[in-house]
């Protein structure tokens, strides 16, 4: 693996870990910072926007600690796009620990007719057909529904129905369980009850983050325009202007995105096509014009 795969890998657990820190701190010294789902210090709090916007609509009126992280949240993702899904959020390390995944391959050269033209997903004059990603674009698909059921049984029933088992929160919500058990001997029935829904959605539920998450859905509604880190390709370098049909690229995205594309709204800045790429030829560029770089 290349030197700048292996620091994507180091800097994606360093930002996953660090979420954990404030809970750790918190629960050792009684602080009550909170988790990710919820978190705060005085009178400065913010809840996940899935979360708010189920406060909002339980409540029925303007909750204004809600509103307030609702709309700081919506304005980072515009900015950064879905990052939170391999940057901070804690379920796709532990679906790799459960199902490790494989690396992805260079197909040998294509046979393609000449009669076949190069498209914008690949290299102009490369004479392959286009890579492309099943889930290329901007559209709605299954999370939505579930996204949208959220809401109405949070309307129907007065509360946040999907905080009972959103997996994020269920993860904090163990640690905090294992933390009563172990460190104030104060065992509850959640030191189990907890673990085992949280397994049933990532280890079951094997495709949750690309079937089933409405967060994941939530923040995909706004992220088609993010002008933050963007994956950039060189066509120069890309196998596919050399007549090679690679598609490692796509092979490897854990969202099954093209980085070709124009437009990739589910892209969680993972950086595995710049980690996969047999001969780097794709960086992640950082700023509005694109002019950094993080290899």
């Amino acid at each position: 693996m290349a030197k700048g795969g292996r620091t994507w890998r180091r800097l994606r657990a360093i930002a996953c870990l660090t979420a954990f820190l404030p809970v750790g701190i918190g629960l050792a010294l009684h602080t009550g910072w909170g988790t990710l789902s919820s978190m705060g210090a005085g009178a400065v709090a913010a809840i996940c926007p899935l979360g708010a916007l189920e406060t909002l609509v339980a409540s029925g009126t303007m909750v204004p600690r809600a509103a307030v992280s609702l709309v700081a949240v919506v304005a980072i993702v515009l900015l950064v796009g879905r990052a939170f899904c391999s940057w901070l959020c804690p379920i796709p390390p532990i679906q790799r620990f459960f199902r490790p995944g494989k690396k992805a391959a260079c197909r040998p050269p294509a046979d393609v007719g000449a009669e076949e033209a190069s498209c914008s997903s690949c290299p102009a004059g490369c004479g392959l057909p286009p890579v492309g990603g099943e889930r290329d674009g901007f559209r709605l698909d299954s999370r939505h529904a579930v996204l949208a059921g959220a809401l109405v049984s949070t309307a129907v029933f007065g509360f946040p129905v999907f905080c009972l088992v959103c997996p994020v929160g269920l993860v904090f919500a163990t640690l905090i369980a294992v933390w009563a058990a172990f460190a104030e001997q104060t065992p509850t029935w959640s030191l189990f009850v907890f673990p085992a829904i949280l397994l049933v959605e990532v280890v079951l539920f094997r495709k949750w983050c690309r079937k089933l998450c409405p967060l994941g859905a939530l923040m995909s509604l706004l992220s088609c325009k993010a002008p933050l880190v963007k994956p950039h390709v060189d066509a120069g370098a890309c196998l596919r202007s050399k007549g090679v049909d690679c598609r490692v690229c796509v092979d490897a995205c854990p969202e099954l995105l093209d980085p070709h594309s124009p437009c990739i709204p589910e892209c969680t800045k993972c950086g595995l096509c710049a980690e996969r790429c047999p001969h780097q030829a794709i960086d992640l560029r950082l700023g509005f014009t694109s002019t950094k770089r993080l290899r």
